[in-house]
Protein backbone atom coordinates (compact mmCIF):
# COMPACT_ATOMS: atom_id res chain seq x y z
CA UNK A 1 0.00 0.00 0.00
CA UNK A 2 1.39 3.39 -1.02
CA UNK A 3 2.34 5.96 1.61
CA UNK A 4 0.97 9.50 1.39
CA UNK A 5 4.41 10.75 0.27
CA UNK A 6 4.53 8.14 -2.48
CA UNK A 7 1.07 9.13 -3.68
CA UNK A 8 2.06 12.80 -3.70
CA UNK A 9 5.16 12.05 -5.75
CA UNK A 10 3.08 10.02 -8.19
CA UNK A 11 0.51 12.77 -8.67
CA UNK A 12 3.36 15.21 -9.24
CA UNK A 13 4.70 12.82 -11.88
CA UNK A 14 1.35 12.96 -13.65
CA UNK A 15 1.48 16.77 -13.80
CA UNK A 16 5.07 16.71 -15.07
CA UNK A 17 4.23 14.10 -17.70
CA UNK A 18 1.33 16.20 -18.93
CA UNK A 19 3.23 19.48 -18.95
CA UNK A 20 6.09 18.10 -21.05
CA UNK A 21 4.00 15.82 -23.26
CA UNK A 22 4.06 18.28 -26.16
CA UNK A 23 1.30 19.67 -28.34
CA UNK A 24 2.01 19.23 -32.02
CA UNK A 25 -0.02 21.51 -34.30
CA UNK A 26 -1.26 19.55 -37.30
CA UNK A 27 -3.39 20.55 -40.25
CA UNK A 28 -7.02 21.30 -39.42
CA UNK A 29 -9.67 18.86 -40.66
CA UNK A 30 -12.96 19.91 -42.24
CA UNK A 31 -15.81 20.81 -39.89
CA UNK A 32 -17.27 17.79 -38.10
CA UNK A 33 -20.31 19.50 -36.57
CA UNK A 34 -20.26 22.53 -34.29
CA UNK A 35 -21.92 22.37 -30.87
CA UNK A 36 -25.04 24.57 -30.84
CA UNK A 37 -23.53 26.81 -28.14
CA UNK A 38 -20.80 27.94 -30.56
CA UNK A 39 -22.53 28.25 -33.95
CA UNK A 40 -20.64 31.25 -35.34
CA UNK A 41 -17.13 30.83 -33.91
CA UNK A 42 -14.39 29.23 -35.99
CA UNK A 43 -12.31 26.31 -34.73
CA UNK A 44 -9.24 28.55 -34.48
CA UNK A 45 -11.13 31.07 -32.36
CA UNK A 46 -12.62 28.36 -30.16
CA UNK A 47 -9.17 26.96 -29.53
CA UNK A 48 -7.68 30.36 -28.68
CA UNK A 49 -10.57 31.17 -26.33
CA UNK A 50 -10.09 27.77 -24.65
CA UNK A 51 -6.42 28.51 -24.01
CA UNK A 52 -7.32 31.97 -22.70
CA UNK A 53 -9.72 30.47 -20.17
CA UNK A 54 -7.08 27.90 -19.20
CA UNK A 55 -4.53 30.67 -18.58
CA UNK A 56 -7.05 32.41 -16.32
CA UNK A 57 -7.73 29.25 -14.33
CA UNK A 58 -11.27 28.74 -15.64
CA UNK A 59 -10.57 25.13 -16.47
CA UNK A 60 -14.16 23.96 -16.92
CA UNK A 61 -14.87 26.63 -19.52
CA UNK A 62 -11.50 25.91 -21.14
CA UNK A 63 -12.51 22.28 -21.55
CA UNK A 64 -15.82 23.32 -23.12
CA UNK A 65 -14.18 25.56 -25.70
CA UNK A 66 -11.41 23.09 -26.49
CA UNK A 67 -13.99 20.33 -26.96
CA UNK A 68 -15.95 22.61 -29.27
CA UNK A 69 -12.77 23.35 -31.26
CA UNK A 70 -12.24 19.61 -31.64
CA UNK A 71 -15.81 19.15 -32.85
CA UNK A 72 -15.33 21.96 -35.37
CA UNK A 73 -12.24 20.23 -36.77
CA UNK A 74 -9.24 21.80 -35.04
CA UNK A 75 -6.04 19.69 -35.08
CA UNK A 76 -6.93 16.54 -33.15
CA UNK A 77 -3.46 15.99 -31.64
CA UNK A 78 -3.15 19.52 -30.31
CA UNK A 79 -6.64 19.58 -28.84
CA UNK A 80 -6.28 16.14 -27.24
CA UNK A 81 -3.06 17.08 -25.47
CA UNK A 82 -4.51 20.36 -24.22
CA UNK A 83 -7.75 18.75 -23.06
CA UNK A 84 -5.75 16.25 -21.03
CA UNK A 85 -3.60 19.02 -19.55
CA UNK A 86 -6.64 21.09 -18.59
CA UNK A 87 -8.47 18.14 -17.01
CA UNK A 88 -5.40 17.03 -15.04
CA UNK A 89 -4.87 20.58 -13.78
CA UNK A 90 -8.49 20.54 -12.61
CA UNK A 91 -8.03 17.18 -10.89
CA UNK A 92 -10.53 15.58 -13.28
CA UNK A 93 -8.44 12.52 -14.10
CA UNK A 94 -11.23 10.36 -15.48
CA UNK A 95 -12.24 13.12 -17.90
CA UNK A 96 -8.59 13.37 -18.97
CA UNK A 97 -8.59 9.63 -19.65
CA UNK A 98 -11.80 9.92 -21.67
CA UNK A 99 -10.36 12.65 -23.88
CA UNK A 100 -7.11 10.74 -24.35
CA UNK A 101 -8.88 7.46 -25.15
CA UNK A 102 -11.03 9.15 -27.76
CA UNK A 103 -7.93 10.43 -29.56
CA UNK A 104 -5.85 7.26 -29.12
CA UNK A 105 -8.54 5.17 -30.80
CA UNK A 106 -7.64 6.99 -34.02
CA UNK A 107 -3.92 7.56 -33.32
CA UNK A 108 -2.78 4.60 -31.19
CA UNK A 109 0.93 5.32 -31.66
CA UNK A 110 0.99 8.70 -29.91
CA UNK A 111 3.45 7.43 -27.32
CA UNK A 112 3.75 10.77 -25.50
CA UNK A 113 0.05 10.79 -24.76
CA UNK A 114 0.08 7.09 -23.88
CA UNK A 115 2.78 7.82 -21.30
CA UNK A 116 0.52 10.47 -19.75
CA UNK A 117 -2.35 7.96 -19.75
CA UNK A 118 -0.14 5.41 -17.98
CA UNK A 119 0.81 8.03 -15.37
CA UNK A 120 -2.82 8.91 -14.72
CA UNK A 121 -3.85 5.26 -14.45
CA UNK A 122 -1.02 4.63 -11.99
CA UNK A 123 -2.05 7.65 -9.93
CA UNK A 124 -5.61 6.30 -9.83
CA UNK A 125 -4.36 2.91 -8.61
CA UNK A 126 -5.12 0.96 -11.81
CA UNK A 127 -1.66 -0.58 -11.94
CA UNK A 128 -2.52 -3.36 -14.39
CA UNK A 129 -3.86 -0.92 -16.98
CA UNK A 130 -0.85 1.35 -16.44
CA UNK A 131 1.49 -1.62 -16.94
CA UNK A 132 -0.21 -2.56 -20.22
CA UNK A 133 0.20 0.99 -21.51
CA UNK A 134 3.87 1.12 -20.51
CA UNK A 135 4.57 -2.29 -22.04
CA UNK A 136 3.19 -1.02 -25.36
CA UNK A 137 5.38 2.07 -25.15
CA UNK A 138 8.53 0.11 -24.30
CA UNK A 139 7.89 -2.34 -27.13
CA UNK A 140 7.54 0.52 -29.62
CA UNK A 141 10.15 2.85 -28.07
CA UNK A 142 12.79 0.60 -26.46
CA UNK A 143 15.23 3.50 -26.09
CA UNK A 144 12.98 5.49 -23.77
CA UNK A 145 14.74 5.55 -20.36
CA UNK A 146 11.80 7.02 -18.47
CA UNK A 147 9.35 4.42 -19.78
CA UNK A 148 11.78 1.64 -18.82
CA UNK A 149 12.08 3.11 -15.33
CA UNK A 150 8.35 3.48 -14.79
CA UNK A 151 7.59 -0.02 -16.10
CA UNK A 152 10.25 -1.48 -13.81
CA UNK A 153 8.69 0.27 -10.82
CA UNK A 154 5.32 -1.29 -11.63
CA UNK A 155 6.85 -4.76 -11.94
CA UNK A 156 8.71 -4.25 -8.68
CA UNK A 157 5.50 -3.39 -6.82
CA UNK A 158 4.45 -7.04 -6.89
CA UNK A 159 6.83 -9.56 -5.37
CA UNK A 160 5.99 -12.16 -8.02
CA UNK A 161 6.92 -9.73 -10.81
CA UNK A 162 9.98 -8.19 -9.16
CA UNK A 163 12.41 -10.19 -11.29
CA UNK A 164 10.80 -8.68 -14.43
CA UNK A 165 11.90 -5.24 -13.26
CA UNK A 166 15.60 -6.06 -13.36
CA UNK A 167 16.19 -5.99 -17.15
CA UNK A 168 14.35 -2.70 -17.44
CA UNK A 169 16.31 -1.14 -14.60
CA UNK A 170 19.49 -2.29 -16.33
CA UNK A 171 18.27 -0.93 -19.66
CA UNK A 172 17.54 2.41 -17.97
CA UNK A 173 21.11 2.60 -16.69
CA UNK A 174 22.50 1.63 -20.11
CA UNK A 175 20.45 4.36 -21.78
CA UNK A 176 20.87 7.09 -19.16
CA UNK A 177 23.68 6.15 -16.72
CA UNK A 178 23.77 9.61 -15.11
CA UNK A 179 20.03 10.25 -15.36
CA UNK A 180 17.87 11.63 -12.54
CA UNK A 181 16.87 8.14 -11.38
CA UNK A 182 20.26 6.43 -11.82
CA UNK A 183 21.23 6.35 -8.14
CA UNK A 184 17.80 5.10 -7.13
CA UNK A 185 17.86 2.40 -9.81
CA UNK A 186 21.26 1.14 -8.69
CA UNK A 187 19.98 0.87 -5.11
CA UNK A 188 16.81 -0.92 -6.24
CA UNK A 189 18.85 -3.33 -8.35
CA UNK A 190 20.99 -4.18 -5.35
CA UNK A 191 17.86 -4.98 -3.32
CA UNK A 192 16.36 -7.11 -6.08
CA UNK A 193 19.57 -9.05 -6.63
CA UNK A 194 19.51 -9.99 -2.97
CA UNK A 195 16.04 -11.53 -3.25
CA UNK A 196 15.70 -12.83 -6.83
CA UNK A 197 17.96 -14.25 -9.55
CA UNK A 198 18.84 -11.69 -12.21
CA UNK A 199 17.46 -12.50 -15.69
CA UNK A 200 19.25 -11.46 -18.89
CA UNK A 201 19.19 -7.76 -19.74
CA UNK A 202 16.43 -6.53 -22.03
CA UNK A 203 17.94 -5.82 -25.45
CA UNK A 204 18.73 -2.21 -26.31
CA UNK A 205 19.20 -1.49 -30.06
CA UNK A 206 22.81 -0.64 -30.82
CA UNK A 207 24.06 2.63 -32.32
CA UNK A 208 20.93 4.60 -31.55
CA UNK A 209 20.47 7.61 -29.34
CA UNK A 210 18.21 7.42 -26.32
CA UNK A 211 14.63 8.28 -27.28
CA UNK A 212 12.63 9.74 -24.43
CA UNK A 213 8.84 9.51 -24.56
CA UNK A 214 8.59 12.88 -22.86
CA UNK A 215 11.09 15.46 -24.20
Amino acid sequence: MQTQDAKSRLFCAVFVAVLVSGCQHAARRPSAGVPPDFPTITADELFRIGLLHASRGDLMRAEQYLSAARSQGYAASTVAHWLVRVCVAAGRFHSALDHASRYLRDVPNDWRLRFVVASILEALGDFEAARIELEQIVEAEPNSPLSRYRLALLYAREGSDARLAVPHYRAYLALDPVGPHAAEVRALLAELRATAPEPPAAPVPAETKPSEVTP
